[in-house]
């Protein structure tokens, strides 16, 4: 407080003298502080505490804080256990480029690698204008620095139908090999590229048990995943080491339905006129017909690929031949799944 004093005399001085030789009252000029960072946060991540804020968008009055009028953020820092100590400045981050911090968009975060093992920090951010003028403290974040819980193991992807089923080992060691007590749960990562995840997990809260069902997933699109196990109870979650990376597919694995109303006409001629209704599937590929040359012979493919045409013209009979007609649907899918065959029709060719 006395230093954030002493910069606002130093500044108001030459402004009071610069109104002296004016008539009337000296006007004193409103020095409005900045906004405190928005959305502290603090985590551990191998045995160092990432730190990660956003920057106000308005001073304390409410007005607009432009990136033009804003200097710089100043990073305090306190022990909380096993011992405490003050609240020192530990860094200063310039808003503007900085060299000592990444920034993405509006969110800055800096690594605090000065900390201890079973140490628990607080920390606050302060802003400061191009006047120099300090604002107040954000919120606190804590964090607990611990060793890593290690990676969990057999971690396996099986595809069903828009969904992945995952499962995996829970991990029992920290990374040094020391006894693991408990875990929280665990957080699951996915993306569509192999080593390149969406930053927010899949699941809303840490998993509790060693295998998920992902579920609302496109067919035939490949997903990668990894996972971390969580040790802190409330966020943000304080994760151990990456798994190894698993990918599957979901696969379509139901069939269209059965071909409808199936039509069998004879002749003129050494030919049988066969006819549907069409199937009404978003995914349909086409249809096979099978045909049995007698009532206990087997039927066989009359065409080898899926047609689309719900009709079709077999000129392979004889007359005085009798022949069973079934028709079946295929899909798009990777699987070209089948649907069961059509009612059986039977029919004499004269």
């Amino acid at each position: 407080m006395r230093t954030r004093r002493v910069l606002i005399v130093a500044f108001l001085v030459p402004l009071l003298l610069v109104g002296c030789g004016r008539k009337g009252s000296p006007v004193l000029p409103v020095l409005v502080e900045p906004s405190p960072p928005v959305d502290l946060q603090a985590q551990v991540q191998r045995r160092v505490v990432i730190l990660t804020w956003t920057r106000p968008a308005t001073n304390v009055d409410g007005t607009a804080l432009k990136m033009k009028n804003l200097d710089a953020f100043r990073l305090s820092r306190r022990q909380q256990e096993p011992q405490t100590s003050a609240l020192p400045v530990i860094a200063t981050v310039k808003a503007d480029q900085p060299v000592n911090a990444v920034v993405s968009e509006n969110r800055y975060a800096f690594t605090d690698e000065k900390v201890e093992v079973g140490a628990r920090y607080a920390y606050q951010v302060e802003s400061v204008n191009r006047r120099g003028i300090i604002g107040p403290p954000s919120s606190e974040a804590t964090v607990l620095v611990t060793i890593e819980i290690e990676a969990p193991s057999g971690l396996r992807a099986e595809s069903g139908e828009r969904t992945i089923r995952l499962s995996w080992s829970a991990p029992t060691r920290r990374a040094d090999g020391s006894a693991l007590t408990g875990i929280r749960g665990y957080n699951i990562y996915r993306g569509v590229k192999p080593g390149r995840y969406d930053p927010r997990p899949v699941n809303r809260e840490p998993l509790p048990a060693t295998e998920f069902h992902d579920a609302d997933l496109v067919n035939d699109q490949t997903y990668y995943y990894v996972m971390r196990a969580v040790e802190n109870q409330e966020p943000p979650w304080q994760e151990g080491l990456q798994s190894a990376e698993v990918s599957a597919l979901p696969v379509d694995l139901t069939p269209p339905a059965p071909p409808q109303r199936v039509r069998a006409v004879p002749g003129p001629g050494a030919v049988v006129a066969l006819s549907w209704e069409p199937n009404q599937e978003s995914d349909l590929l086409g249809y096979l017909v099978y045909r049995s040359d007698g009532p206990n012979r087997r039927p066989r493919r009359l065409i080898e690929t899926p047609f689309a045409a719900p009709a079709l013209y077999d000129r392979s009979v004889q007359p005085g031949g009798r022949y069973l007609y079934t028709v079946t649907a295929v899909d798009a899918s990777s699987q070209r799944n089948e649907s069961a065959p059509s009612h059986e029709i039977e029919v004499e060719v004269p």
